[in-house]
């Protein structure tokens, strides 16, 4: 009985390792990362925002150098005010409103001591100028070259003056306004007239509360223009 021969395959039985080759190379040709190799176009790469390195610094140049000039101002600020909290000698608080607050009330009274003391010293030389004349003093008898001075209070702080002298008198109205520049007496209105051979001068003068009396006023003048005959 002939027995039937199959002509031999040119192609062997695929192995297993076969299989599992081919089962990697089809996962890697579908893998996102091999698109090129499964046929499907490759998918776009996502694009990083933000700014580059180079123009970050070119930004940040002025920018710092603009938070380091107002940090030194602060500093500055700071250390002036620190030396103006120690120079107010009553301080509430440490704040700066505090301490404002504080300084403002300081330096009024500070203007008030000044106030108070120039009027003591324009007291005491009232005084000083009151205790050198006599008391018997008068119109007419403030010096020899026969001068007569007359003294009204207009108001309460003003007062009306009438200096009238002979010609034998010389500089008659520089002896007077160098009289109520002593006394520190702020003139409104002055003037001088000339006839019959008699000078007559007529001011308005601020009186200070100390001289604010027709005597004591009269009194202090005859002094000075005595001072300076």
């Amino acid at each position: 009985m002939d027995e039937l021969v199959f002509p031999a395959s040119s192609s062997s039985c695929p192995s297993p390792a076969s299989f599992s080759n081919a089962g990697h190379h089809q996962e890697v040709s579908r893998s996102p990362g091999n698109d090129h190799l499964s046929g499907e176009p490759a998918a776009p790469a996502l694009k990083r925002r933000g700014r580059k390195p180079g123009s970050r610094n070119n930004i940040d140049g002025p920018a710092l150098c603009h938070v380091e000039a107002e940090r030194q101002r602060r500093d500055k600020l700071n250390r002036l005010f620190c030396e103006f909290r120690a120079a107010v000698p009553t301080v509430s608080r440490m704040d700066k409103a505090s301490v404002l607050a504080d300084a403002t009330t300081y330096i009024a009274q500070l203007r008030q001591r000044v106030e108070q003391l120039e009027a003591d010293a324009k007291k005491k030389a009232a005084a000083a100028a009151l205790t050198t004349v006599a008391p018997s003093h008068s119109f007419s008898s403030s010096s020899s070259l026969g001068e007569k001075l007359e003294v009204r209070m207009v108001g309460t702080e003003a007062a009306a003056l009438r200096l009238t002298t002979t010609a034998a008198a010389r500089h008659a109205p520089a002896r007077l306004m160098l009289a109520l520049r002593s006394l520190d007496l702020t003139v409104s209105h002055a003037c001088v007239c000339l006839f019959g051979g008699m000078t007559v001068q007529d001011a308005v003068v601020e009186v200070p509360a100390a001289l604010r009396d027709d005597r004591a006023l009269r009194a202090a003048l005859l002094h000075r223009l005595q001072r300076t005959s």
